[in-house]
């Protein structure tokens, strides 16, 4: 289950095509990151299918795992807000060596930018922002050929 987990975070986080997902302390990183998390936050295997399927639970839980996962790998800052200067570092960090992947990650992060407009119920807590976010990365992935 958390492989696919993992898979699952890769892609609402950067949904930069397979390259990413082979990068090895990306990975360690999220599996750290989801392993913390789900100490709090526990994922039962149906909520995992959902997201497999690229469908965000309506579980309060679920959100705070995303939440959490989030903010622990600079995604999200403490205020519960997509964090466009984090996602944009990670993606320095990890696609420095490719342009062209780097800019189309930085646009496709700002085109998800919106969500820190929408009104949320949890302020900082971040649990409603971070479905907002795995919304935007799976309806915004075919618009920049991800997917």
């Amino acid at each position: 289950m958390l492989g696919s987990l993992l898979f699952v975070f890769a892609f609402s986080v950067f949904s930069l095509g397979a390259e990413a997902l082979l990068i090895d302390d990306l990975k360690q990183k999220y599996a750290d990151s989801i392993l913390q998390c789900s100490q709090q936050y526990p994922l039962d295997r149906a909520d995992a299918e959902l997201l497999q399927n690229k469908v965000m639970p309506d579980k309060e839980s679920t959100k705070c795992l995303f939440a959490c996962v989030y903010k622990v790998t600079g995604v999200m800052s403490d205020q519960g807000e997509l964090s466009v200067e984090g996602v944009n570092a990670l993606s320095q960090k990890y696609l420095a060596d490719d342009p062209e992947k780097l800019k189309k990650s930085e646009e496709f992060t700002e085109a998800c930018r919106t969500v820190n407009d929408a009104p949320v119920s949890d302020g900082a807590r971040g649990c409603d922002r971070a479905a907002l976010i795995f919304k935007c990365t799976i309806e915004k992935s075919p618009d920049f050929s991800f997917v």
